[in-house]
C-alpha cells in the first residue's frame, strides 16, 4: 500500500530531502566507485608485476643451480671421486659442494641407468629411482635434438614442493645426471614477499588429494580460511579474482608453478580494505558534506514550507469546519497570489454550500433523506424506470371517529407523534416514506436504494410498526387520549419508479398495478381482523417469516386472484402452539377450497372452540360465507372470493 502524507509541509520537506539525498548519494557512490576502480587497478598492476617478478626469481635461481651443476661437472677432483665409485666419498664431496651453494637445498647424482648414486637429502636411497625421472627424460630428449640437455620444473618430494634443475655430468660424455633443487617453503615466501607488493602463499595438492600450504605470509587464521573448501579452482587464471577470507576481501592472482598435474600454485594476494585506506579521508569528507547539506536544506525547507503551508493549513481547517456542518465562516489569507485567490474562491464556495444545505435540510423534511439524495445527486427530469419494489401502506382504523371532539391542532399533534414513531421504524429497516396521505403512510422498499431483501425489510417494518404503536398508545392513554389501531398492507411487484408530475413540480414515487394492490390489501385488514396482510409475492420473497394463509381474493378492479397471508415473527417457527394452530387452520382452508363445506364447517367449529379469542374476526368472516353457501350453493366454485368494494 502506498504511503500517504497527512501534511503538505511533510511532502515538501521529503521531496527536497529526497532530491538532495539522490544528488549527494549519486556523487558519493560515484566517487566511491571510482576509488574502488583505482584501488583495483593498482592492485592488479602490482599483482601482475609480482607474477613477472616470480618468474624472474625462479629463472634466476634456476640459472644459479645450473652454473653450480656445470661447475661440479667440470671439477677434476670430483671426477676422481666419482671414478672411485665409493658412495660415502661421493656423498661427502657433494655435501661439501652443497654448503657453498646459495639456493640449493639438496643435490642428487643419478646414473645414466636412472638409479641414484648419491643423494644428500636421502643418503640411504642409493640404487633407487628418483620420482622426477621425467626431468631426466626431458634433458635426454634435448640432447638427442642437439640442444643443451638441461631441464627444470617443480615436483613433489617427501610431500613438499621443490624446484628441481637437472643437468648432465660429463666425463667427457654424459655418464650421469646431476639434480639440484630448493624447497618452495616459508623461507621462500618470506624472501619473495620482500620483492613484491603482495602477500604470498604456496599451496600444493598432496598425495591424499587435499590442498595444503607450504608457506605463507598471511596470518595463520587467514591461511586456514583459504584452505577451507579450496579445490584449486583459481589455477591458470590470467586475471585476478576476489576471495573472501574471514569477512575481508583479497584480490588474488594465481601462478601455476608445476606442469605435472597442476599440483602446486603460488597465490599473490592484496587486501582490498588496506588498499582503500588512503581513500577513507575522501569518503569521510563526502559524508560530512552530505550531513551538512541535509541540515542546511532541512532548515531551509522548514522556513519555506511554513510560509507555503500556513495558508494551506487555514484552508484545511476551514474545509474541516465545513465537513462538520459549519458553513458560516471565512478564511482570511492576506495575500494577493494564488493562495489569496484560492481563499476568496473558498469563501464563495462556503457561502454556496450554506445555501445548498438550507435547501437540502428543507427538502429532507419534505421527503425522505434517500429521496432527497436521489433528487440532488442526479439531473432532475421527468421519467422513471421499471424496478421490483415492495410497497407498504398503513392506515389508522376509525380515524374519523378518533377525530371527533378534538381540535385541528390536537389532531395534527397526534398525527405528528404517530408518524414520527412509524417513520423511525421504516427508516431503520431501510425503507423510504413516499408520502403521507391524511392518516395513511405509503413506504417503499427497494427504491430509490435497491435491496435484495426488500420484501423481508418491509415485513420486519410492519411487525416493528405494531410494536412501536403499542408504545405510542401507552403514551396516549397516560395523557387521557385514545388508543390507535392500524392496518398494514404489503405487496411486491414490478412497478415504475421515478419523478412523476409536471416540469414545474415533481414527485418521486411509484406507479403500477402493484401499488394499487398494496393499497387494496391494506383496506382488507379490517375484514380479516388482521393487523398486517401481505401478498403471495411478498411472502415468497420473505420466506424466513411464519405466515397464516387467510384467503384467495379478487380485489376491486383486478381479475387476477391473489393469496393473502398474515405474517408472524420469525421466532414463531419454534412455537409449538402457533404451529399447531396454523396446521388446524390449513386443514379448514383445504376443505373449504375443495368444496367440502360440511367438513369445512366442522373444522371451523373446532377451530373456533380452540382459537376464538385469537382469530375471532377471521372465524366470523368464514362462518358468514359458509352460511351463504348453505343457503345459496354456488353453481361453480374455485375457492376465490371477489370483493366489489375497496
Amino acid at each position: 500500500m502506498a504511503f500517504r502524507f497527512k501534511h503538505f509541509q511533510s511532502r515538501l520537506m521529503v521531496f527536497f530531502l529526497t532530491l538532495l539525498s539522490i544528488v549527494l548519494a549519486t556523487v558519493y557512490f560515484s566517487v566511491n566507485s571510482r576509488n574502488l576502480e583505482n584501488a583495483m587497478d593498482i592492485i592488479v598492476q602490482d599483482l601482475e608485476a609480482g607474477a613477472r617478478n616470480f618468474e624472474f626469481t625462479i629463472a634466476q635461481r634456476n640459472e644459479s643451480l645450473a652454473i653450480s651443476a656445470d661447475a661440479l661437472s667440470a671439477d677434476f677432483p670430483f671426477k676422481q671421486v666419482y671414478a672411485s665409485g665409493d658412495h660415502s666419498t661421493i656423498l661427502s664431496a657433494m655435501e661439501n659442494l652443497l654448503d657453498r651453494m646459495v639456493y640449493a637445498d639438496f643435490m642428487v647424482l643419478v646414473s645414466d641407468s636412472d638409479l641414484v648414486i648419491a643423494d644428500t637429502a636421502h643418503p640411504d636411497s642409493q640404487g633407487e629411482a628418483p620420482n622426477w625421472l621425467a626431468l631426466i627424460e626431458e634433458a635426454r630428449a634435448l640432447d638427442r635434438a642437439g640442444e643443451y640437455p638441461e631441464s627444470a620444473d617443480v615436483v613433489i618430494i617427501d610431500d613438499r614442493p621443490y624446484h628441481v634443475t637437472v643437468l648432465p655430468f660429463m666425463n667427457p660424455d654424459i655418464e650421469a645426471w646431476i639434480g639440484m633443487g630448493f624447497e618452495i617453503d616459508q623461507f621462500f615466501t618470506t624472501e619473495f614477499k620482500n620483492t613484491v607488493s603482495a602477500e604470498v602463499t604456496v599451496v600444493f595438492n598432496d598425495d591424499d588429494g587435499s590442498w595444503r600450504s607450504n608457506g605463507s605470509t598471511l596470518q595463520p587464521e587467514l591461511v586456514d580460511a583459504l584452505l577451507v573448501g579450496f579445490t584449486g579452482e583459481l589455477q591458470n587464471t590470467d586475471t585476478p579474482s576476489q576471495v573472501g577470507l574471514l569477512g575481508e576481501q583479497f584480490v588474488t592472482l594465481t601462478i601455476p608453478v608445476v606442469s605435472q598435474g597442476n599440483r602446486v600454485q603460488v597465490l599473490l594476494q592484496r587486501s582490498l580494505a588496506v588498499q582503500l585506506q588512503p581513500y577513507e579521508a575522501t569518503r569521510l569528507a563526502l559524508l560530512t558534506i552530505f550531513a551538512i547539506g541535509l541540515l542546511v536544506l532541512l532548515g531551509g525547507v522548514v522556513v519555506i514550507s511554513r510560509n507555503v503551508t500556513r495558508p494551506v493549513k487555514d484552508l484545511v481547517q476551514g474545509a474541516q469546519r465545513i465537513e462538520a456542518g459549519v458553513f458560516d465562516q471565512n478564511v482570511n489569507i492576506d495575500q494577493e497570489d494564488e493562495m489569496g485567490r484560492l481563499a476568496e474562491a473558498f469563501n464563495k464556495m462556503a457561502k454556496g454550500l450554506a445555501e445548498k444545505e438550507k435547501v437540502r435540510d428543507l427538502l429532507g423534511k419534505v421527503v425522505s433523506p434517500e429521496i432527497a439524495d436521489e433528487l440532488m445527486s442526479k439531473k432532475i427530469e421527468l421519467g422513471g424506470e421499471a424496478r421490483r419494489v415492495t410497497m407498504l401502506f398503513s392506515d389508522i382504523r376509525g380515524f374519523t371517529t378518533l377525530c371527533e371532539g378534538k381540535s385541528p391542532m390536537e389532531i395534527l399533534s397526534l398525527l405528528n407523534e404517530y408518524f414520527t414513531a412509524l417513520t423511525s421504524v421504516i427508516e431503520v429497516n431501510g425503507g423510504v416514506v413516499d408520502k403521507f396521505i391524511g392518516d395513511a403512510v405509503m413506504a417503499l422498499f427497494g427504491a430509490p436504494v435497491e435491496y435484495e431483501d426488500a420484501a423481508a425489510r418491509a415485513v420486519s417494518t410492519a411487525l416493528g410498526m405494531q410494536a412501536a404503536l403499542r408504545a405510542v398508545n401507552l403514551e396516549f392513554l397516560s395523557r387521557g387520549g385514545t388508543e390507535i389501531h392500524i392496518g398494514v398492507g404489503i405487496n411486491t411487484d414490478e412497478v415504475v419508479v421515478g419523478n412523476m408530475g409536471s416540469k414545474s413540480r415533481l414527485n418521486y414515487t411509484v406507479i403500477g398495478d402493484g401499488v394499487n394492490l398494496a393499497s387494496r390489501i391494506e383496506g382488507l385488514t379490517k375484514n380479516y381482523g388482521a393487523a398486517i396482510i401481505v401478498s403471495e409475492s411478498t411472502a415468497e420473497e420473505a420466506d424466513e417469516f411464519v405466515y397464516q394463509e387467510l384467503d384467495i381474493v379478487r380485489v376491486k378492479g383486478k381479475n387476477e386472484p391473489v393469496r393473502l397471508f398474515q405474517p408472524f415473527d420469525k421466532t414463531m417457527r419454534d412455537d409449538g402452539p402457533t404451529i399447531q394452530r396454523l396446521k388446524h387452520w390449513n386443514k379448514f382452508l383445504h376443505s373449504y377450497r375443495a368444496a367440502q363445506f360440511d367438513s369445512a364447517a366442522a373444522l371451523l367449529n373446532g377451530y373456533k372452540a380452540a382459537y376464538s379469542n385469537t382469530d375471532g374476526a377471521l372465524i366470523e368472516l368464514y362462518e358468514l360465507r359458509l352460511q351463504r353457501i348453505d343457503s345459496h350453493p354456488p353453481e361453480t366454485w374455485d375457492g376465490v372470493f371477489t370483493y366489489t368494494e375497496k
